[in-house]
């Protein structure tokens, strides 16, 4: 796990203080600390991949490559 990956995990979970729900803002976590788009989802990959985080509910549920 690399340094930034860490960093942006800290990130969300300060997030997780600020409100009573699971949901937090990737993006923002990411802006805060500089990174660039592709590292961020190299670094969300990572997470989800360690179990650090979880997938989106949603998103998880979504079809992928076009199947419905």
């Amino acid at each position: 796990m690399d340094e930034k990956s860490l960093q942006l995990l800290k990130a969300m979970r300060e997030q997780l203080g600020e409100n009573t729900g699971r949901t937090v803002d990737a993006v923002a976590a990411a802006s805060s600390l500089g990174m660039y788009p592709g590292t961020l989802e190299r670094s969300l990959h990572y997470l989800v991949g360690a179990g650090y985080i979880e997938e989106y509910a949603d998103r998880a549920m979504a079809p992928r490559d076009g199947c419905t």
